[in-house]
C-alpha cells in the first residue's frame, strides 16, 4: 500500500513511508559480528511481513507498529566463519507455510501462524525454490533438480542437470537461478550457461552458451525469456 521495507546490513527491518520517505519503524534483529553483504529475504502476506536475517533467523513482524510475532533460529550454535558463509535461498509461500533452504544442506518447511517447523530436509541449495501445486521443485549447489513433496518435505525425484559438464569442471559449476515453463525448465549457471531441461524427465535437452561469466536468473514475459548479464539484457524466444 503505501510503505515499503528493507533489511539492511545490520540485520534490521526498516519500514520506509511511500509518502514523504520517513522510517516508520524498524525491528533490529541479532547482529553478525561480520557485517554481511549477503541479499536476504522476505514475504509479505495478511498484514505479517516475514524475512530472514544473515545468521538465519526468519522473523514474523506486524506490518502496522513492527511488533515481533514469532522468531525462529534456523541454525543451533552457529560459528562465526559459518554465519558468514551462510546463503539462504529466497522464501516461498503458499499462504500456509513459508519454504526456503539454504548452502548448509538444510531445506524448511515452516507454519506461518506458529513459526514451528513442518519438517526439515537434506537439500544443499541457495536458489529460490518454486511451488508447483503440492511439489516444490529445486536445484541443488551440486547441479541437481530435486523435487519435493511440500506437505511431508520427502524427496520425489532427483536428476543430475550437470551431467553434460566436463567432470574435473564440475566443482566450479553453481546454478544461479531457474524459471518452469510449461513443458521445460531454464536454469542459469554461474559460467554463462542457460540449462534447457525436460519437466517430465527432469533430463537436460540442450545448453545455451550466453555469456563467459555469470548470467542471472531467467524471467519469463509475455511468452519471452530474458537474461541479464553485464551490460545486456538477452531475450530468448
Amino acid at each position: 500500500k503505501d510503505r515499503f521495507f528493507i533489511v539492511d546490513f545490520t540485520n534490521t527491518l526498516r519500514c520506509i513511508s511511500m509518502k514523504n520517505g520517513q522510517e516508520l519503524w524498524n525491528f533490529q534483529t541479532e547482529t553478525s559480528f561480520i557485517r554481511s553483504q549477503k541479499k536476504l529475504s522476505m514475504a509479505v502476506m495478511e498484514g505479517v511481513i516475514y524475512f530472514n536475517n544473515s545468521l538465519g533467523d526468519i522473523s514474523a513482524i506486524n506490518i502496522d507498529d513492527g511488533g515481533l510475532i514469532w522468531q525462529l533460529p534456523t541454525t543451533n550454535n552457529i560459528i562465526v566463519d559459518s554465519a558468514f558463509s551462510l546463503e539462504t535461498s529466497d522464501i516461498v509461500s503458499d499462504g500456509d507455510n513459508l519454504f526456503f533452504s539454504n548452502n548448509k544442506n538444510q531445506f524448511f518447511s515452516i507454519d506461518i501462524k506458529s513459526g514451528n517447523f513442518k519438517w526439515v530436509n537434506k537439500v544443499n541449495s541457495n536458489v529460490r525454490p518454486t511451488l508447483v501445486g503440492n511439489f516444490l521443485i529445486t536445484v541443488s549447489l551440486e547441479g541437481y533438480l530435486i523435487v519435493i513433496d511440500k506437505i511431508t518435505g520427502n524427496i520425489i525425484k532427483v536428476t543430475d542437470v550437470f551431467n553434460n559438464f566436463n567432470p574435473k569442471k564440475r566443482d566450479k559449476i553453481f546454478p544461479i537461478g531457474f524459471v518452469v515453463g510449461q513443458k521445460n525448465i531454464y536454469l542459469s549457471t554461474n559460467i554463462g550457461r542457460l540449462l534447457v531441461i525436460d519437466i517430465k524427465s527432469g533430463k537436460t535437452i540442450s545448453t545455451l552458451k550466453i555469456d563467459k561469466e555469470k548470467i542471472s536468473r531467467p524471467f519469463i514475459s509475455n511468452k519471452n525469456l530474458y537474461l541479464v548479464k553485464n551490460n545486456a539484457i538477452i531475450k530468448l524466444n
